[in-house]
């Protein structure tokens, strides 16, 4: 059984900003095989890494600027790879 790995801490005080450090974490956990289609709801991942929602939003574009993710209005934001 796979037991899945928690969210890295955003750390207020690094170099990179929170959205990036948001952003590379769940690129992460994509590769590790934890997050495999289907992402948590934004709100959910800002409650997750305790940062604002905004934050996370702003991360999600990152993602998808990257082919990371992919979001279908209505349905929901997916790993672009399992899309494929």
């Amino acid at each position: 059984m796979f037991s899945p790995m928690p969210a890295t801490p955003v750390d207020p005080y690094a170099r990179a900003h929170s959205y990036v450090q948001v952003a590379d974490d769940v690129t992460r956990r994509i590769g590790a095989g934890e997050i495999t289609l289907k992402l948590p709801a934004e709100r959910a991942l800002a409650e997750e890494y305790e940062v604002a929602y905004i934050t996370v939003r702003h991360a999600m574009e990152i993602l998808r600027e990257r082919g990371v993710i992919v979001t279908i209005h209505g349905r929901g934001t997916f790993v672009a790879a399992s899309l494929r």
